[in-house]
């Protein structure tokens, strides 16, 4: 069984919401305790791995596929985290 990419591109906040899902389930993190590790509300977190997005992030979004930038997202390793 092969494994889920630790990468992607990102062309959308759907796609960053959608990476930052797998990565959070991936070290065995709630979305509470995501919250509460960065002093957030868990309903941020979850209105973020829905891809909810909001005017800075579609115009970022916009900005990029004018001028041809693509947005990789990927993991880093657990000692590259601190």
């Amino acid at each position: 069984m092969a494994t889920a990419p630790r990468w992607t591109h990102a062309r959308s906040a759907r796609d960053i919401g959608r990476f930052v899902q797998q990565a959070r389930k991936r070290r065995g993190t709630s979305q509470a305790a995501l919250a509460d590790e960065l002093g957030l509300t868990r309903q941020y977190v979850s209105e973020v791995e829905s891809g909810v997005g909001n005017l800075y992030v579609t115009r970022l979004f916009e900005i990029f596929d004018e001028l041809g930038i693509d947005v990789r997202l990927a993991e880093r390793d657990a000692h590259d985290r601190d």
